[in-house]
């Protein structure tokens, strides 16, 4: 199933015509239709590019992401339930993607980087090494150490640069909610490094 075609990006369609067809090919898609997989990548992939290349900032990541997506959609297909919107079930999967793509290649790298060495002129010494590894590591595990959902808002917020609003509208809550989820979780990684 890993070789599913890829769309030109630039085939966009109005979201309200594309959500309501949406739903009846996840429903052939269950009886397990590959047709109709193929009509739903036709329907979405361009829309579904575009949410994760902005959170990525890559659009090729972001395409391997979104056919990622459709792969899990694939297999999952047999324990699909219609409850709720089936474009919102989309939009989870590749946020979930996203949010594990973001994790395995950002924390530490954008860590480091945002470090602003004493002289660049020179290698860094095994022991500036090891000291940034360690903080980059406290970091990691101030992060992972969060609430669920104050983790989600600061991957959001702080490691993706969603507003307030876009993270709010991903995660279903108010903006004063992502706001003092933020806040906490600052707070929280700020006093895990400095005990560290």
């Amino acid at each position: 199933m890993r070789n599913i075609h890829v769309m030109r990006d630039t085939d966009d369609k109005p979201a309200t015509a594309v959500a309501h067809r949406i739903e009846p090919l996840m429903v052939s898609i269950k009886g397990g239709s590959s047709r109709a997989l193929g009509q739903l990548m036709d329907l979405c992939w361009p829309e579904l590019v575009r949410y994760a290349a902005r959170q990525l900032r890559d659009v090729e990541i972001a395409r391997d992401v979104v056919q990622e997506a459709f792969i899990q959609v694939w297999e999952r297909r047999r324990s699909w339930r219609p409850r709720g919107s089936a474009r919102a079930y989309l939009y989870r999967i590749v946020r979930h993607l996203v949010i594990d793509e973001k994790r395995k290649s950002g924390v530490r790298r954008r860590w480091l980087e945002r470090q602003d060495p004493a002289d660049t002129t020179r290698p860094a010494t095994p022991a500036e090494v090891l000291d940034a590894r360690i903080l980059a590591d406290a970091f990691e595990a101030a992060v992972a150490s969060l609430p669920e959902r104050r983790r989600e808002v600061f991957e959001l917020v702080f490691q993706r640069g969603l507003s307030h609003a876009e993270a709010g509208a991903v995660m279903g809550i108010s903006v004063p909610t992502v706001a003092n989820q933020m806040s906490a979780a600052l707070r929280a990684v700020r006093q895990a490094i400095k005990e560290d």
